[in-house]
């Protein structure tokens, strides 16, 4: 019996090992323990401020040599340091690399061609960023040019830097030939593409990811542009992470590219991290912080997870509607104490909403399953038209159990975002945030969409005019989960009796601020 158990220990031993691997997913958990490395390959050449001729090098960092997927995603990550010090083997550079190599990312280092001119001017700087996105673009197509050496999938190659890293990442995916500085002198240092090495393959890429970064144009970011993802402090006394002072010529930061980039079209993200200075205050705790949601975000954007790339866009999906909305605004009229309801399918297919809550001045403005990105996108237009007494909104569609889904953090941006653009028009009118409710269908990610709606609630709380309502105990039963009979087939929605219980929860509120009777935050 003993020599039996013996024997089919290491059978259940391997049974539990592979388990445990298949419940962790590539690209989102850290599935490799062993990273290889391969250090000072040269990726080009080019004559440097000095007028010498420099090699360009990198470091390369890769799950270990059992990996078996043969084309796998690249990051390239790019130093910062003023465009006059650092290299590919900082320390926050080389953290950064091996976690993406952990996750089953290939992740080069590189270094490019730094320094200024003596003077030190605008256009010094713009000639230093100029010098190095060329370099960056050479480190793309290299890896193009021997993708099969590297195991490189070629359509994902994603770039992310610090600082003036980020700077260079920044005008190597969004600066075309209209748009470089007029101080910039091509004759001298070439083309956009440049000669630094690798030429007749493409340096386009898929993803970009901004660790206090800034542009010298946000304009340079047009719809249909690749993706962007920002990181900041609030506190960055070194380079705005808004637009409040300028870097030598660099006075766009990460949260105006943000909302650049969500008013556009591009697929976006943020995370700010309050008071805090530049690099993070050098803070590896909040670095790592950092790269949690950074790597979070990028997986997101992962072909395997979202085919269509950065054609998942906000500006058609919803595009009938808002001609219906368009529409409806010619004709409809309605009194001053009227009350905006917008947000995603549960106010959608909310039909009997004016006889739920017993009111019935209600601009019904429901889309979707809309997002909000798409919200933030089109929030404009379907509030600014009309002159409402207050504003209740539910979005529930951006954590739903889904490989695309946000974090709570990305969600509280996104909901500041929206507020802050109807604050544009309205800094005064009562917004209700109606909290994302539980349902049978999207009960596996409740624990995330609470964090969301505690997030939400926690900054209403310190705003004027923001409230929110929390319905979700209404539809738990006694054992702590959703009812299902208060929920039509699909088990996402409400049926009549779910809606009418909704309405009996809001209805209080809803002729409360349509009287202009505020209550307490």
């Amino acid at each position: 019996m003993n020599k039996l158990l013996l024997r089919l220990l290491p059978l259940f031993f391997c049974c539990w090992m592979a388990v445990t691997v298949t419940a962790q997913k590539r690209f989102h958990d850290p599935v490799f323990q062993q990273v290889d490395s391969v250090l000072a390959v040269q990726y080009g050449s080019a004559v440097n401020v000095k007028g010498n001729q420099e090699s360009l090098v990198l470091n390369l960092f890769k799950p270990a040599d059992n990996d078996s997927m043969q084309k796998r995603p690249l990051v390239i990550f790019i130093h910062g340091g003023g465009f006059q010090n650092g290299s590919r083997s900082g320390g926050y550079g080389s953290r950064l690399c091996n976690r993406f190599a952990q996750l089953g990312y290939v992740v080069a280092s590189i270094d490019y061609r730094l320094g200024i001119a003596n003077k030190k001017t605008n256009a010094d700087y713009a000639d230093a960023l100029y010098r190095a996105q060329q370099d960056g673009k050479a480190a793309v197509r290299f890896f193009r040019k021997y993708a099969n050496e590297y195991g490189i999938d070629t359509a994902q190659i994603f770039i992310t830097g610090s600082s003036a890293g980020a700077k260079t990442c920044l005008a190597m995916a969004y600066m075309r030939k209209e748009d470089v500085p007029a101080t910039v002198d091509t004759t001298q240092w070439g083309s956009l593409e440049g000669n630094s090495g690798n030429l007749g393959y493409s340096s386009r890429v898929s993803g970009v990811m901004n660790a206090w970064g800034a542009m010298i144009d946000y304009r340079w970011i047009r719809f249909g542009d690749a993706p962007l993802f920002n990181v900041a402090g609030t506190a960055d006394k070194t380079v705005p992470y808004d637009s409040s002072y300028e870097y030598h010529g660099f006075k766009y930061g990460p949260y105006i590219l943000y909302q650049h980039c969500l008013q556009t079209g591009v697929a976006t993200g943020w995370r700010p991290f309050y008071g805090a200075g530049h690099t993070l205050d050098n803070n590896a705790g909040k670095q790592d912080s950092a790269f949690t949601e950074m790597s979070a975000w990028l997986y997101t954007q992962l072909r395997y997870i979202n085919p269509n790339g950065k054609k998942s866009d906000p500006t058609m999906r919803w595009a009938a509607e808002m001609k219906n909305f368009d529409s409806a605004n010619l004709v409809d009229t309605y009194p001053k104490e009227a009350v905006l309801f917008t947000g995603s399918s549960y106010i959608r297919l909310w039909k009997n909403i004016r006889e739920d809550v017993k009111y019935p001045a209600i601009i019904h403005r429901g889309y979707g399953g809309s997002n909000l990105t798409e919200m933030a996108y089109y929030v404009k237009r379907i509030v600014y038209p009309h002159q409402p007494a207050a504003l209740f909104m539910y979005v529930g569609n951006d954590i739903t159990g889904s490989e695309k889904d946000k974090t709570p953090i990305q969600v509280l941006e996104l909901f500041k975002y929206v507020v802050k653009t109807i604050r544009d028009k309205y800094p005064e009118l009562p917004i209700v945030w109606l909290q994302i409710a539980p349902s049978p269908k999207r009960w596996m990610v409740w624990n995330e969409v609470q964090e969301a709606n505690r997030l939400i609630v926690e900054y209403c709380a310190g705003e004027n005019h923001l409230y929110t309502v929390n319905s979700s105990a209404r539809y738990l039963g006694k054992d702590g989960r959703p009812m299902e009979n208060l929920f039509v087939e699909d088990r996402l929605h409400y049926n009549e009796k779910g809606y009418q219980i909704w309405g009996k929860e809001i209805k209080k509120l809803v002729h409360q601020l349509a009287a202009g009777r505020l209550p307490k935050n």
